[in-house]
C-alpha cells in the first residue's frame, strides 16, 4: 500500500461496520435507516480499496445521470478529503471523473 495514509476504522467510520468494511465478496448488500452511515461508510471504502488494489477502477451508476455531480462524485470527494489523501486524486467535472494519480485509476459515472 504505497502512497497511502492508514488509518483505524473506527477513526474514520465509527462502530458497527466492521463486518462491512473487511467483506472481500464481489457484492455487498448493505441496510440500514436514513442517517446510518451507509453512503459515507461505501464512498470511503471504496477509496480505500482503490489505493489498497492497483488493477481496480470503479463504476458509479445512478438512474439518473445528472444527480451524480450532487451525490455519489461529492460523496467520494467527501471521502477523499476525510482520508486526508487529496494531494493523491484528481476529480473533474468534464468529463465527470475521479482519477487516483499514482496509478491512473479511475472512478467512472
Amino acid at each position: 500500500m504505497t502512497n497511502q495514509v492508514r488509518v483505524s476504522l473506527k477513526e474514520i467510520v465509527g462502530g458497527g461496520y466492521k463486518i462491512y468494511w473487511n467483506y472481500k465478496g464481489r457484492y455487498r448488500v448493505v441496510k440500514g435507516g436514513r442517517g446510518s452511515k451507509k453512503s459515507t461508510t461505501t464512498a470511503l471504502n471504496t477509496i480505500n480499496r482503490m489505493m489498497e488494489y492497483p488493477l481496480a477502477n470503479t463504476l458509479v451508476v445512478r438512474k439518473v445521470f445528472k444527480d451524480h455531480k450532487d451525490s455519489t462524485y461529492a460523496q467520494l470527494k467527501w471521502a477523499i478529503k476525510r482520508l486526508k489523501v487529496e494531494h493523491l486524486w484528481e476529480a473533474k467535472l468534464s468529463p465527470l471523473e475521479i482519477t487516483y494519480k499514482p496509478t491512473g485509476q479511475k472512478i467512472l459515472f
